[in-house]
């Protein structure tokens, strides 16, 4: 007797449907952590970009006093030469450092017009006097803090070059005075270190330059 064999009818495979499934989560977790990654590239760079940084610059003067062979007056111009914006002191470094400024928290020239005719005051000029007036002008040539570029931020620098003009009836005074300062640092300073240092290398140069016998020969001022 022949065996008999039964055929069942089979459903169809439901493989390329789990196949297709499959396909599509893969794609988006494939699209998902692209997105992430990238994200988290972003970020990762804009993080690198330090935030621009404002500073108070001290006008007060620690020069010592003196008193002028004569009585008189003291006119005082200070003009920033730097062809940038008056305000701005440097940059910060990182990343991208152009974005990145140290500014003050008033034009350059006007912090330094305070200071040099506090300085002249305690020298002795000031009050109403028949005698012709020194004038006295500062020029600022370069006025720059700077940190290196790059992901890590550890060496920063500050420029100072200033020249004193002083025109004393018809003689005329001119000195250029220079302070250049680098540090090396563990990572980007903070605003208030950024603030102490560059008035501290300011004052330095300050002090050296009202301490000097020939610009004090040229305002005929004894100390």
């Amino acid at each position: 007797m022949w065996p008999v064999t039964v055929f069942q009818k089979k459903n169809p495979a439901l493989i390329p449907w789990y196949s297709n499934a499959q396909k599509r989560i893969y794609q988006m977790l494939k699209t998902i952590v692209t997105t992430t990654a990238a994200v988290v590239l972003a970020s990762s760079l804009t993080g690198c970009v330090l935030a621009p940084q404002t500073i108070a610059l001290n006008d007060e003067v620690t020069t010592p006093s003196g008193q002028p062979a004569t009585h008189r007056d003291a006119l005082v111009r200070v003009i920033d030469d730097r062809g940038i914006g008056a305000d701005f002191l440097g940059t910060r470094g990182g990343r991208a450092p152009e974005n990145s400024p140290l500014l003050s928290d008033r034009p350059l020239k006007d912090s330094l017009s305070d200071k040099l005719q506090a300085s002249l005051q305690k020298l002795g000029f000031g009050g109403s006097s028949p005698v012709e007036p020194v004038k006295v002008q500062m020029n600022v040539n370069r006025f720059a803090y700077q940190c290196n570029e790059g992901v890590v931020v550890n060496e920063c620098s500050i420029n100072i070059d200033l020249a004193l003009t002083v025109i004393n009836g018809n003689k005329t005074f001119s000195k250029p005075y220079r302070v250049n300062e680098t540090r090396s640092l563990a990572a980007s300073p903070v605003a208030q270190y950024n603030q102490e240092w560059v008035n501290s290398a300011l004052d330095k140069l300050w002090n050296h330059i009202f301490t000097d016998g020939e610009l004090l020969n040229a305002l005929e001022v004894n100390i």
